[in-house]
Formats: structure tokens, C-alpha cells, sequence
């Protein structure tokens, strides 16, 4: 688990939590949910970061019905984001997803 790094102050002492402190975190959601068009599915991060973080998540794959959605974080806050995922062609009907792993990756933005 990565946890978010601190900005250094005057002052600050080196300990082994802040050397190894990272300004990200990643991991991956497993969605499932039948017969919708879309699906949203809060995620909590493993530690909170300071402020609201720069989002990104990824399907992890691209066969069967998985082809025609997209997903996007929304409701980004320090503590989680929800994931939202949306079919590209609602012509096409609804669809069923079990466990389908989507990749999510946040960081600190950058001033």
C-alpha cells in the first residue's frame, strides 16, 4: 500500500515511513451488476490523501461486453471517487458484468 508523501517542512525528522512514502496509489475494483446500461461503485482509498487527488481508471479488459463501456472516476474527494461505468452505445441494450477488474490510479496533483 502506498501511502501519500508529505511535503517536507524545516524541522522535519528522515523516518523510515516518510522515505518510503509515495505521492500515489493504485488498485483495482472488481465490478459486477446485471442487465444495466451503467454502474457506479464507491471506492475508498487505502490511506486519505491530503486533497482531492488526479484520477485515472482503466477496464482491465477489452472482450466480450467489457468492449462497449468506458469507465471514469467521479465524485473525487481525499478519502475515495466513485466508478462509473457507462455503455459508449445505449442502443445496444443492457448488459451483465461479473467481477470485471477495473484499474484505478490517484495522485497528489501537482501545483
Amino acid at each position: 500500500m502506498a501511502v501519500p508523501a508529505t511535503l517536507w517542512q524545516p524541522g522535519m525528522r528522515i523516518t523510515d515511513t516518510r522515505l518510503n512514502a509515495k505521492d500515489y496509489q493504485a488498485g483495482v475494483v472488481l465490478v459486477s451488476f446485471t442487465s444495466q446500461t451503467s454502474h457506479t461503485q464507491a471506492v475508498t482509498f487505502p490511506e486519505p490523501f491530503p486533497v482531492a487527488p488526479v484520477m485515472g481508471v482503466e477496464i482491465a479488459s477489452g472482450s466480450g461486453v467489457t468492449g462497449r463501456f468506458e469507465a471514469r472516476p467521479i465524485s473525487v474527494n481525499a478519502t475515495g471517487f466513485t466508478l462509473f461505468v457507462l455503455l459508449t452505445d445505449s442502443s445496444e441494450g443492457a448488459d451483465t458484468w461479473a467481477s470485471q477488474p477495473v484499474h484505478w490510479t490517484a495522485r497528489m496533483p501537482t501545483t
